[in-house]
């Protein structure tokens, strides 16, 4: 998008305190603190795509608007088509001093990115309010976010900043589904329980758990919207002898080498969909819990 059309409207940027963020100074301009608000003791459950490909119908207050959202636990931030944010009526986030570009370590495919926000949103029968996502100034498409999806077209990403303001978020990937809760904590099914793996605060990145290469702790990014088993970046290997996600042990992982990255591996959802996968920020551990006979 020209910069001249970018500016047009960035010009009509909103208070961020207006959706109850504040906008903090930074080294390389600003960053901003708060968070999106599911309202309370609200549980739904979304059908995921063909194949547990993790794309959800979402909509605003307004029924006819509605949306493909890709739920993507590696992305530190969430993200929206510039079109589908005119659509939503997102509101850039500023004033006529200063906006909020996105300055993360993620790759826009060359299109500058700013805050937004959308004063509510709805996950089924879930409301979210003050969602915050950053808008690609670039028509029709998310670029590298959408991660290769055709079909059906991504909209927009949820990713790890927004997921993690519920108090669970369940893939089912058994049952081809998802939930989202704002209710009471989660309690994982003794009978059925692999595993219960610690949340790691990761900066710039986004689900981090404690896992482990050959024996070594190490951190590993969850990564449902990955079409692949294991990635990494460290060393090009066709196959990885032991990976563990918490006390879950694999063996012989078929591995992808990411030659220009330099983060921590990634478990992809080919290695996550052999079980029910249930985040739960707000106590900082995900379950692994086998599938019931």
């Amino acid at each position: 998008m020209p910069r001249m059309q970018q500016n047009t409207y960035l010009s009509h940027a909103k208070n961020p305190e207006l959706f109850g963020y504040e906008a903090l100074r930074v080294n390389e301009g600003y960053r901003l603190k708060g968070a999106a608000k599911p309202h309370s003791n609200q549980t739904t459950e979304l059908k995921l795509g063909k194949n547990n490909l993790p794309v959800i119908p979402i909509r605003s207050h307004n029924r006819l608007k509605r949306m493909n959202a890709l739920l993507d636990t590696a992305s530190p931030v969430s993200w929206m088509e510039f079109g589908a944010s005119q659509k939503f009526d997102a509101e850039f986030l500023g004033d006529e001093t200063y906006k909020v570009p996105y300055t993360g370590n993620l790759n826009t495919g060359n299109a500058a990115a700013y805050a937004a926000a959308i004063s509510q949103l709805r996950l089924g029968s879930i409301t979210l309010d003050n969602a915050l996502f950053y808008v690609r100034m670039a028509l029709h498409s998310l670029g590298p976010m959408a991660r290769g999806i055709q079909v059906p077209h991504v909209d927009s990403v949820l990713g790890y900043d927004t997921l993690k303001t519920f108090e669970f978020i369940q893939f089912d990937f058994l049952r081809n589904q998802v939930r989202f809760s704002s209710g009471p904590p989660y309690v994982p099914d003794e009978q059925l329980l692999m595993s219960a793996a610690k949340i790691m605060e990761l900066k710039n990145y986004g689900l981090v758990i404690q896992g482990g290469l050959l024996g070594i702790p190490t951190p590993i990014i969850l990564d449902v919207a990955g079409e692949y088993h294991f990635s990494r970046g460290d060393v090009k290997m066709n196959i990885t002898k032991q990976v563990s996600l918490g006390d879950v042990v694999y063996r012989k992982v078929p591995t992808l080498l990411l030659p220009t990255y330099d983060g921590p591996p990634r478990a992809g959802r080919r290695m996550l969909e052999n079980y029910t996968v249930t985040i739960c920020p707000k106590t900082g551990i995900v379950y692994f819990e086998r599938f019931p006979e």
